[in-house]
């Protein structure tokens, strides 16, 4: 067998057990690494896919069909060993290179070195992480790669009215979906019934009915499906792609229009829109279609307006209708860190204006909680701070989100990095949606804003009022801020002021406007 060069091996050892250089037969030409230990003894006229089981041989076939030269696939997991003898489960990387186009190359990793359980001690995924990691590989396929696009399907599949689907039928599904998927890894769950695979057009089973055909009998469960041309979508065009996980996402969320039976009709309307709709949002972001306006936060106690907070109002397109709507579709779209950062550098530029005229308030800017789960935000983020150091006593950051953030850990030292640095952290609506307790568990803040769903009844809830004492009652054990919202009335403010409520935002104090007004209550002081 011819060796590999020693920088090769070198590379993939950094990560690998063996390293493996085939034909497009499938025929083993070299192998290095721990290959006795690994896949016994192998010789030239072996092919590798005798090594493997029935599923781990289509998981290889179909995902070499995907190789151009300029990708990659994997790690996905298959079983190897020789005929006869207890198989190792380990997993796979794959690629060619432009200059051996005839050659395939092939990383073997045992699991734990990639930080990963082997499939029979491996715990149970939660559906979002599944979602999640899907997506990011879906992104990772087709971005700027139109072979990929020419070749493959999407399929979408739901589980018919009625029927009862237990973890174990699920993970047979999901299982039998992985098994013909390109590279055994672009196969999930999506939702408690609903399931997404990425596929080869030349797969025999390529169609939806033939796969829901084919889950029937193996796993008794009747399902319906909705198949899209990657090729008609336009997956290769990084917009495209952003609608597709949009049209996904609402598939799984079960939102109006994003039926099965909508998707296998309308697939191009609904891909089509969505672009058109993201087409429309960055040209407002490039082109500075939006404005700040500043709505005060008023001192309690003092009856003075302490700093104002930034809302964006857009000049919005035909296509989006409402603030709140271009707010969620930038999240939902994953554009949302671009218009994060687009706001903190108009606050920036905001504050050095008002400081060049003789003064400046304090300024609070929103930043979504999905924004910093980006690295790529998160460092130009820092960066921006860095170089505005000189800025930390006028410009504060409140985290808001609107789904539930996944990894507190990780925001957790961010949001240590940005204090830090200097600059406060508010967390925003502290009580709504997903946001608990255990936010303050894990996130080390300044100040917290009170959710004003508990604030506009707590006049007449007993409830109310026994909510908004037991927050306020634990900030103060944590030495936190409190800001209550939705204030409209006197008697709103008197309320939290008696509970020892540090600050109020609302109506009451004043609408959000484009200039600094200070707050009526204030001046009257």
């Amino acid at each position: 067998m011819s060796k590999v060069p020693d920088r090769f091996l070198g590379y993939a050892f950094c990560v690998g057990d063996v390293l493996l250089e085939l034909d497009m037969d499938f025929h083993i030409i070299s192998a290095d690494g721990a290959i006795k230990n690994t896949l016994g003894a192998v010789n030239r006229e072996q092919s590798f896919l005798d090594l493997l089981t029935e599923s781990g041989r289509g998981l290889i076939e179909s995902s070499v069909k995907m190789l151009t030269g300029a990708n990659r696939l994997g790690p996905f997991v298959i079983s190897v060993g020789q005929e006869g003898l207890a198989k190792t489960e380990f997993a796979v990387f794959l690629a060619k290179l432009p200059t051996a186009e005839d050659r395939i190359y092939m990383v073997l990793s045992k699991p734990y070195r990639l930080g990963k359980s082997d499939s029979k001690n491996a715990p149970a995924q939660k559906t979002e992480d599944k979602k999640r990691e899907f997506f990011n590989r879906l992104e990772g396929l087709f971005e700027g790669n139109p072979d990929a696009a020419e070749n493959m399907l999407v399929t979408v599949l739901e589980a018919s009215a009625g029927q009862q689907l237990d973890d174990e039928k699920r993970l047979d599904i999901e299982r039998y979906l992985q098994s013909f998927s390109v590279g055994g890894a672009h196969a999930t769950q999506i939702a408690d019934d609903k399931f997404a695979v990425v596929h080869d057009k030349t797969t025999p089973k390529k169609e939806a009915a033939d796969i829901a055909a084919e889950l029937a009998r193996a796993t008794g469960v009747t399902l319906k499906g909705a198949t899209i041309d990657a090729a008609e979508a336009k997956l290769s065009e990084t917009d495209s792609m952003r609608a597709l996980i949009f049209s996904l996402q609402s598939f799984a969320s079960g939102n109006e229009g994003f039926a099965v039976d909508q998707i296998q009709k309308n697939c191009s309307t609904l891909i089509g829109e969505t672009t058109e709709r993201v087409r429309a949002f960055r040209e407002v972001l490039d082109e500075g279609r939006f404005s700040l306006v500043f709505q005060p936060i008023v001192d309690l106690k003092k009856a003075t307006t302490h700093h104002f907070e930034a809302l964006t109002r857009f000049e919005l397109p035909p296509i989006i209708k409402t603030q709140w709507e271009m707010i969620r579709f930038a999240e939902d779209i994953g554009l949302i860190d671009e218009f994060d950062y687009a706001v903190v550098n108009l606050a920036i530029a905001k504050i050095r204006k008002m400081l060049k005229k003789g003064g400046s308030p304090g300024i609070a800017v929103n930043l979504s909680g999905r924004s910093l789960s980006n690295q790529g935000f998160i460092f130009e983020l820092m960066s921006l701070l860095r170089g505005n150091k000189d800025l930390k006593q006028y410009l504060s950051l409140e985290i808001t989100e609107s789904a539930k953030i996944h990894d507190l850990d990780l925001l957790s030292e961010i949001l240590d990095e940005i204090r830090g640095i200097g600059f406060k952290v508010y967390l925003d609506d502290f009580g709504a949606g997903a946001a608990g307790f255990q936010y303050l568990k894990k996130l080390k803040v300044d100040a917290l804003k009170i959710d004003g769903a508990y604030i506009k009844d707590a006049l007449t809830s007993k409830e109310d009022r026994a909510f908004l004492r037991s927050m306020v009652t634990l900030c103060k054990d944590l030495e936190i801020v409190t800001v209550g919202e939705w204030v409209e009335t006197q008697e709103h403010a008197n309320l939290l002021r008696e509970m020892g409520v540090d600050y109020g935002q609302g109506y009451f104090f004043g609408k959000p406007s484009p200039n600094f007004l200070v707050a009526p209550t204030a001046a009257a002081s």
